[in-house]
């Protein structure tokens, strides 16, 4: 806690909430879509696993035959105007961005936009091609873009500390943001503190549906040696570990269930555009560790891979992502918003 930060974490939730109040009273004017528009968010500042969940829609709305364009905003990257990502692009995690960029990657029927504004990106994508849906990464605070269906992502292995506004905490508004969610998503639930999960339910809304998810790391994978290993394979070895995301303390705790995690590991900042310099010390670093594996994040490696073309070491863990409860109530939610959308 940072109490001495609390005078500016009111006014920073005072401008938001007058904000929110000037879309919701229609002052100011929003975006409206020809086509339905589904946001995916959070309420704290990344490392919620917003990307492995998008992700999962994504994969069941191309498997139910719908067309889909995903906005994101170009986040630490070049592209400022709205474009296609093109995941042939040699440097596409800095051009595109990482997150985008893995969606991309993971999910080729799906057409992936970016730039460095929402709405526009969503107009320029609609203009371009006809779709089904669209689905806004981390949208939840864009209120200039309408949606017909507000997911919003919380981290329930978060400190509940971290939920006060900015900058006292990482929350982007406070609780009272989550009465326009349509839908909220409790992620990690696997890896969370009983007592912090209880605290965190307390907070929701009575009004509002609440999903669970788990996350769990079952495989990784070597681009260069075209070669998945199982996490049976990397049990008890010695892993080297690089990151550069919000949460780095959850990927250790995923890792330390699997081998014994080197304490000379390296962490970087989120959303780290890696260079030739980091590359060589994350290798030379690994090298000298002694270490039998060096691990990544998906997003690390669509990022890292470019600048360790020769070097066969890097694998990346993939984030596997379950429901809790109720199977398939997700899918239901988003199916139920499509067949009502009329326009």
């Amino acid at each position: 806690m940072r109490p001495y930060l609390r005078p500016l974490s009111f006014l920073y939730d005072q401008i938001v909430g007058v904000k929110n109040s000037l879309y919701d009273r229609g002052v100011i004017e929003a975006y409206k879509a020809p086509i339905p528009v589904i946001s995916i968010g959070n309420l704290t500042v990344g490392g919620t696993g917003k990307t492995p969940l998008t992700d999962f829609c994504l994969k069941y709305l191309v498997q139910a035959g719908r067309k889909v364009a995903v906005v994101s905003r170009s986040y630490r990257a070049d592209a400022q105007a709205p474009c296609w990502v093109d995941v042939s692009h040699p440097f596409g995690a800095r051009y595109y961005g990482d997150e985008p960029l893995l969606l991309a990657q993971a999910n080729p029927e799906v057409a992936v936009f970016v730039g460095s504004t929402k709405w526009r990106t969503a107009e320029y994508a609609v203009r371009k091609e006809k779709y089904d849906v669209v689905i806004v990464d981390d949208g939840f605070q864009h209120r200039k873009l309408q949606r017909d269906l507000n997911i919003v992502i919380l981290d329930a292995t978060e400190d509940m500390a971290n939920y006060e506004v900015v900058p006292e905490g990482r929350a982007r508004e406070s609780w009272a943001g989550l009465e326009r969610a349509d839908l909220i998503v409790l992620t990690k639930c696997n890896l969370a503190d009983e007592a912090n999960l209880k605290a965190l339910e307390a907070k929701l809304p009575k009004n509002k549906e609440v999903l669970y998810f788990g996350y769990d790391i079952r495989k990784f994978w070597n681009q260069k040696q075209s070669e998945f290993k199982s996490r049976e394979e990397l049990q008890g070895k010695k892993l080297f570990l690089v990151s550069a995301i919000a949460r780095p303390d959850v990927f250790e705790k995923m890792m330390r269930e699997i081998g014994e995690v080197s304490k000379k590991s390296l962490h970087f900042r989120d959303h780290h555009q890696y260079t030739e310099n980091d590359a060589r010390q994350i290798v030379e670093e690994f090298e000298k560790s002694q270490c039998d594996y060096l691990i990544t994040t998906e997003k690390d490696a669509v990022k890292l891979r470019p600048l360790m073309p020769k070097t066969p070491t890097l694998w990346s863990a993939s984030l596997e992502v379950a429901e809790l409860g109720k199977k398939g109530r997700l899918y239901e939610v988003i199916s139920e918003i499509l067949s009502s959308a009329h326009r």
